[in-house]
């Protein structure tokens, strides 16, 4: 099952906690930390324009609790979850 969804870039990181614990029909608190997988403030980093305003764009992509999590930027941030 793959769930793809378009997302604020400042709430990325609560997404992919949310969206995985709502397949998974578990409270988010019971998954792994995302930082083991992924460091929250990076992906912040990632979204965020550059020093002279610019846009970034581009695709990220790591496991996360049995998940192959790919979230690509650019103007409106998409995020997919699939079972690995």
């Amino acid at each position: 099952m793959a769930r793809t969804l378009e997302t604020e870039p400042d709430r990325v990181y609560e997404r992919i906690v949310t969206e995985v614990a709502a397949i998974d029909g578990t409270d988010p608190t019971e998954l792994p930390p995302l930082f083991n997988a992924v460091d929250p403030d990076a992906l912040l980093t990632v979204f965020s324009a550059t020093e002279s305003g610019v846009s970034r764009s581009g695709r990220v992509e790591f496991p996360y609790a049995g998940y192959d999590i790919t979230i690509t930027f650019d103007d409106d941030p998409e995020l997919r979850i699939e079972r690995t």
